[in-house]
């Protein structure tokens, strides 16, 4: 889904130029952050609909929620509170709902052929973290020995793009495609860590995806209309026609 900009290798080697020397102690671990992934939808809900949607898993394009990346279980929050925020998106638009499945392999026959449509979305987005510095710390100048201490200042920022993708699902045939950029988010980053600590990226991360969520959702929400997916309805069925599923 997405991933943060500065890799973990890069990372380590990037501090030892920029080094500054202090007198305190090293900073306390820092609490981790858990963000919340939620969006409010308008008031009502449309009359049911004959359309069946069947919702896949958003699909992680840039490798985000690997354990490399730096806040990467936010990363897979993110992408489970998408999948589960569908649910209750196609329910407030009147849509039937199966799944989510893991990704259209896991999909059985049935589960294709009872399906009208398919939803699939693709999650592309990248965290921009500040520089780090390197502050040689000493208890006691002169006695103790210096203890290396990460700090940061200024915003993380997100970019990139979120892709929902209507499919015909026995044919995998695409029939709908909108892709959404992620307007500039920031979130603060300034602090002090620990060297081998990465709280602070983390939380960094998490706050800011917490704030790209509903600007996606939101666009969600305006694109996939009633109307449209009804007429994308009778486009999957003409399709499976000629394919003689």
């Amino acid at each position: 889904m997405s991933q943060i900009r500065r890799p973990l290798t890069i990372f380590a080697l990037a501090l030892a130029p920029m080094l500054t020397v202090g007198c305190a102690t090293t900073p306390p671990p820092m609490a981790a952050y858990t963000p919340q992934f939620g969006y409010s939808y308008p008031a009502g809900e449309a009359a049911a609909s004959d359309v069946t949607i069947a919702i896949v898993r958003p699909r992680d394009a840039n490798g985000f929620t690997q354990e490399k990346s730096v806040g990467h279980q936010h990363a897979i929050a993110f992408n489970a509170a998408l999948a589960a925020q569908f649910q209750e998106m196609f329910n407030k638009k009147g849509f039937k709902q199966t799944g989510p499945f893991d990704d259209l392999n896991s999909m059985t026959f049935p589960d294709k052929k009872g399906a009208d449509l398919a939803l699939t979305p693709e999650v592309s987005i990248s965290v921009t973290v500040p520089n780090p510095v390197v502050d040689m710390r000493q208890a006691v100048p002169g006695v103790t020995s210096a203890v290396p201490v990460i700090k940061l200042t200024g915003p993380c920022t997100a970019s990139g793009f979120v892709s929902f993708v209507l499919i015909e699902p026995l044919s995998g045939e695409k029939l709908w495609v909108k892709k959404v950029d992620v307007p500039p988010t920031t979130a603060d980053c300034t602090g002090e860590q620990a060297e081998n600590d990465f709280t602070l990226l983390s939380n960094g991360v998490g706050r800011t995806l917490e704030q790209v969520f509903p600007a996606v959702m939101k666009k969600a929400w305006d694109y996939l209309s009633p109307e449209e997916v009804t007429l994308l309805k009778k486009t999957s069925q003409e399709l499976r026609a000629k394919k003689v599923y």
